[in-house]
């Protein structure tokens, strides 16, 4: 039982100190030093976290995140410096709180630590790319706030109730890893959307501009495979999926008008390039301008609804390929017979 203590004090230490670390280190070593905390003979080498210095370094480094933590695209600045900051801080957080044991527990109390201080710092982090496509400073203080309301929270259970503790890191872990894969690719969409934001103030297309017709590589290759006789790329355009029941949400790719009148999406999901053909025929289409990504909505004959979201680099391209559907939506007339020479 004194086992388990020891671990779900440790893992709860580490998981908090992947959200905020100084806030975790100065509260626990603040807590040691006035006697708020009693440590069992198992956890005694987290005293050392009490230590004036450590108090007053930690202490520094808080006010400076405190405030960091609460601008918007800072606080990701912030993140990513910290992405090998606040594992290294659980591992070492994980080494003291198992005391002197056998070298080859410590090794595995490191590697325990660092990993569970790294998922909580990606759900933060990722979060907070999430929480910066609107850039307003209300958000920002509300999860920061939200945040360091429960590294205190996870930091008091993890002395009081370390087996309670132990069962909820388990849990969170388990359950992140399992949805991973959808989350880290609806960040990555938004990270390239929010730099693409930026980078259209300083060039943008014109409207009138013709449609690219390039294809990226991953989808040159798919397209020799599925291209029919005497067809070709018409234009291509990099987007994200949004609505696509086929493929999911997020998953990027390019969408694609041919010169046979075909939509076609090819894109990449779980380093497999996949291929779907959208119905042309009475598609209803709408699109959307938004403050980072410009959806496109498609809803065919049957009524099933397709999303794909563009990025600000490709927004002023939107209005040809409404225009270009459109034309492919007009019924083709079928040519005139030709008349038969009489002498």
């Amino acid at each position: 039982m004194d086992t388990l203590h020891m671990l779900g004090t440790a893992l709860g230490l580490t998981a908090m100190a992947g959200l905020n670390l100084y806030l975790t280190v100065f509260v626990t070593g603040l807590s040691i030093q006035l006697g708020w905390v009693q440590l069992s003979p198992s956890l005694e080498g987290l005293r050392v976290l009490g230590d004036p210095l450590i108090l007053v370094v930690a202490g520094v480094l808080l006010a400076v995140e405190l405030v960091a933590d609460k601008c918007p695209y800072v606080d990701s600045a912030w993140d990513s410096i910290h992405t090998v900051i606040r594992p290294i801080g659980g591992a070492f957080l994980a080494l003291k709180a198992i005391g002197t044991v056998d070298p080859v527990m410590e090794i595995v109390a490191v590697l325990l630590g660092g990993s569970i201080a790294f998922t909580s710092h990606a759900a933060k982090a990722g979060t907070r790319v999430l929480i910066n496509t609107s850039p307003e400073p209300v958000t920002n203080v509300v999860a920061s706030t939200t945040e360091n309301v429960l590294v205190l929270a996870g930091t008091w259970l993890a002395f009081k109730h370390p087996i309670i503790t132990l069962i909820l890191v388990i849990a969170f872990v388990v359950a992140f890893w399992y949805f991973a894969p959808k989350f880290f690719r609806m960040v990555r969409a938004h990270v390239v959307g929010i730099v693409h934001r930026f980078a259209a103030r300083r060039s943008s297309t014109p409207e009138t501009a013709p449609l690219p017709a390039k294809l990226p590589p991953f989808a040159s290759e798919r397209w020799l495979n599925i291209q029919r006789d005497d067809e070709d790329v018409a234009w291509a355009l990099p987007c994200f999926t949004g609505r696509f029941k086929p493929l999911g949400r997020h998953v990027r790719g390019c969408l694609i008008g041919t010169s046979a009148g075909r939509l076609l999406f090819i894109g990449r999901k779980t380093f497999r390039v996949r291929v779907h053909e959208i119905p042309v025929e009475k598609l209803a289409v709408r699109d959307d301008p938004g403050a980072v990504f410009h959806r496109l909505s498609l809803k065919t004959k049957d009524g099933e609804p397709y999303t794909v979201r563009f990025t600000r680099k490709f927004s002023p391209h939107v209005p040809g390929i409404v225009r270009w559907l459109a034309e492919s939506r007009q019924p083709q007339r079928a040519p005139e017979p030709a008349l038969a020479m009489v002498d």
